[in-house]
């Protein structure tokens, strides 16, 4: 049952992701986009170390083997 809930959670994450990135391409929505929000996050030094060890993050636990 915890693995279900587990992938239930990532689908349901990824699903709102792509809602908002559809939401923030319709004409004249404010909604940045998620090439927005990364490039303002990468503006700053911690955003950039933030944005590295996502990565590492990312790469230890789905790329590993």
């Amino acid at each position: 049952m915890t693995w279900e809930i587990t992938v239930f959670g990532y689908v349901a994450a990824v699903a709102a992701m792509l809602v908002l990135e559809v939401v923030a391409r319709l004409p004249g929505s404010t909604t940045p986009t998620a090439g927005d929000c990364f490039a303002w996050v990468m503006r700053h030094p911690a955003g950039r170390v933030l944005v590295i060890l996502s990565w590492w993050w990312v790469g230890w636990h789905f790329l590993a083997r």
